[in-house]
């Protein structure tokens, strides 16, 4: 199965591929967010690039970092996105994303803007929590 993962963002929204015949997620590229237009190019990238899923994270712990209104937006785009493709869209909760990828471009030294790293950690964390 072939995995789109998103990372939304009100500004910009991280995207990683994945697959789980070999379960591994990669980083892709940031994107900017410009609504509609945005929402019409994932639904081109789904047909063109043969993707089976999108899973998108969604601020379930709304702590410091999160808030309701973030978890608000994140579902209307999720049901915009529904509205313009045919595959599923899940949902994966996103809880410490941005602070792993963080680190993995301190520690580790990782070039993938944060962004990506995000969504590739959602990404992954939907491969393993379904093996």
């Amino acid at each position: 199965m072939r995995i789109l993962g998103i990372d939304y963002g009100d500004k910009k929204i991280g995207l990683a591929f994945g697959d789980s015949t070999v379960g591994v997620a990669v980083p892709l590229d940031v994107v900017p967010n410009r609504g509609e237009e945005t929402i019409q190019a994932f639904a081109m990238r789904v047909s063109a690039e043969d993707i089976d899923v999108i899973v998108v994270g969604v601020p379930l712990s709304t702590g410091g970092h999160h808030s309701s209104a973030q978890l608000d937006k994140t579902r209307a785009f999720i049901k915009a996105l529904e509205a313009a493709i045919s595959i599923p869209v899940v949902e994966e909760d996103e809880s410490y994303t941005t602070a792993e990828s963080i680190r993995l471009q301190r520690e580790e030294g990782s070039d993938a803007e944060e962004d990506a790293l995000a969504a590739m950690l959602i990404v992954q964390q939907y491969l393993n929590n379904r093996v």
